[in-house]
């Protein structure tokens, strides 16, 4: 990208006013370009952890239910259902934890980077003059919460899809903030290039 692009400020303003200074991991530090710095990262909702709390109770009432029926109308006793529902329920817990331990969202003056994985990861990035469209996703919950997804539409690149974050809206608008900031540099250098190609072409 041309180094005449102004830098945008690496902190994000919140929906109070107070600065928010992006957290950034170490796998982050290491993709960002020299010049490149950060302007708002992507953090799951504490609600995200509630449902993977209510997951984990949600398969241990199936299997507890399960269970109940076979030893009320089958008479048969066994713990089968109760610790495949234990079984899966904590697998399905840990894993949604995992999921967001290993989840990275990072808006920067130059590209939005989605990282996802632990053993195996996977980076998607697009340059900021690639987006082209963002809608917000959000459930009645995720509106009295507010969380919700982001769905990315680019150019010449994949569409992907965020998953549940905090103030998703507040994102939206830094996206769209550093796609003005492209757009306004990119017309101040193309004007400058008119203009110095103007006397050589009059000439």
């Amino acid at each position: 990208m041309s180094s005449n692009m102004p830098q945008a400020s690496s902190t994000a303003l919140s929906s109070r006013g107070a600065e928010v200074a992006p957290r950034i991991s170490h796998f982050m530090r290491k993709t960002l370009m020299p010049g490149e710095t950060a302007v708002r990262d992507g953090v799951f909702h504490p609600f995200y952890t509630a449902m993977c709390l209510f997951t984990l109770l949600a398969c241990l009432a199936a299997g507890a239910g399960v269970q109940y029926a076979l030893e009320k109308y089958l008479h048969h006793k066994t713990m089968l259902p109760f610790g495949a529902g234990l079984f899966i329920g904590v697998w399905l817990f840990f894993w949604m934890l995992l999921k967001r331990a290993t989840t990275e969202i990072l808006l920067t003056s130059e590209r939005l980077i989605y990282k996802t994985g632990f053993f195996m990861i996977r980076s998607q990035e697009v340059d900021i003059e690639q987006l082209a469209s963002d809608d917000v996703e959000q459930s009645i919950i995720g509106r009295l919460f507010d969380y919700g997804t982001l769905h990315i539409r680019c150019i010449e690149a994949n569409d992907f899809r965020l998953p549940p974050i905090r103030a998703p809206y507040e994102f939206r608008n830094a996206l769209e903030r550093q796609k003005h900031h492209f757009r306004d540099s990119y017309m101040k250098v193309e004007r400058l290039r008119r203009r110095s190609a103007a006397p050589a072409a009059t000439g």
